[in-house]
């Protein structure tokens, strides 16, 4: 007796769950399909309350294309002062590795920090 009662809960639960599903999805595909009515409707119906004219939006995405232009010069700038200060940095170490591997010194290894204003090497 408690197994035909258990199989038959089962098979409630499993068509229930089912069912419970459907109706779910139902509800959400009804509640979707409203909302894109209502977008659509407002869409439709122009508003009067305050929003921008087109001819004002196109000023301000103007205005913003021109702000992303200067960023870009700028970033673009900032790029090659960085790989300036690179190249300097990489012939700064090239001449260090050429002094140690020679043993020798010249007036141009020194940085410009170690230089007093008449441009003598104040390190050696």
């Amino acid at each position: 007796m408690h197994e035909g009662l258990d199989a038959a809960v089962a098979m409630l639960g499993v068509f229930g769950g089912i069912s419970l599903l459907v109706w779910t999805s139902m509800l959400v595909w009804t509640s979707m399909k409203a909302k894109i009515a209502r977008i659509r409707a407002e869409r439709e119906v122009p508003q009067a309350n305050g929003l921008p004219q087109d001819g004002a939006v196109l000023a301000e995405l103007k205005a913003l294309k021109q702000q992303m232009a200067e960023m870009h010069s700028t970033s673009h700038q900032f790029d090659i002062s960085f790989d300036e200060a690179l190249n300097r940095l990489e012939g700064r170490v090239g001449r260090l590795e050429t002094k140690s591997a020679t043993g020798t010194s010249t007036a141009t290894d020194a940085p410009n920090i170690l230089r007093n204003g008449q441009g003598q090497c104040l390190s050696h």
